[in-house]
């Protein structure tokens, strides 16, 4: 190791970042895939102390390669997954590509198309939000049978239980249209009910050198009945951020 090695850098692997690094970086989180069921993986960003948001939004955490990063994720999957509260807070729009983006979602045998953005809701979204109104692929709402009326007409809607949403019926619901990689972007509170429901198979996760305290909004803010354990895949460094891979261990 050179000697002018940053020490934060000292016994852990870089994220790639030469000419190539999109395909290796697409080979180290390469999907695990389950014959029977769609896999969901969550993708998220948290300070030192478990801080996932200050004042509802996870901008100012990551860094340039965290950012890089989340596109190769979202190039990767066949729908993004998010709850509403992100939606409006982070005011999400449809994905669009630009012409290496889409040249290596067909690389890596993806549809050259952006992947759409699959939003859980139980009350419904103003039809005015920028997923609905800037996307070059449908959105998606999942929703409860009883708030159906409320899907902007801009969406497809995907029906999951009666009254409140069923999530194990979201994800099968998501898996019968073919989208089998499911990529989950939060926020903490889907994440925990995906978790909580057992629905979560990978998390990708990324430290933030920072200390938020209190007031952040906690990475799983959600009750668990009993521990998850989780295994190590990957663990690399980009800066002073660090870039972790876990597979949930079979219950």
């Amino acid at each position: 190791m050179r000697a002018d090695t940053p020490p934060t850098s000292r016994g852990v692997e870089h994220l790639p970042a030469g000419p190539d690094r999109d395909d290796e970086l697409a080979e180290l989180y390469a999907w695990p895939e389950h014959a029977d069921r769609p896999t969901v993986r969550g993708n998220m960003i948290a300070s030192l102390d478990g801080g996932a948001a200050i004042a509802g939004r996870s901008g100012g955490l990551g860094n340039a390669a965290d950012q890089h990063l989340f596109a190769v994720l979202r190039d990767l999957a066949d729908v993004i997954l998010v709850g509403s509260g992100t939606v409006r807070a982070e005011q999400y729009a449809g994905i669009r590509l630009d012409p290496d983006r889409r040249a290596r979602r067909h690389r890596w045998g993806r549809p050259s198309t952006p992947p759409p953005i699959a939003v859980v809701t139980g009350r419904g979204l103003a039809k005015g939000l920028p997923l609905f109104t800037d996307f070059e692929t449908r959105p998606i709402v999942i929703t409860p049978r009883t708030s159906t009326a409320k899907i902007p007409a801009a969406a497809a809607g995907l029906i999951a239980g009666e009254d409140e949403i069923d999530l194990p019926a979201a994800v099968r619901g998501l898996g019968d249209r073919g989208y089998r990689r499911i990529h989950c972007e939060g926020g903490p509170i889907l994440l925990g009910q995906l978790i909580a429901n057992g629905l979560l198979d990978e998390c990708c996760l990324t430290v933030a050198p920072l200390l938020l305290g209190a007031g952040a909004t906690r990475l799983l803010p959600t009750h668990l009945a009993d521990p998850v354990t989780w295994s190590p895949i990957s663990v690399r460094i980009a800066g002073a951020h660090l870039f972790a891979r876990y597979r949930r261990e079979p219950a």
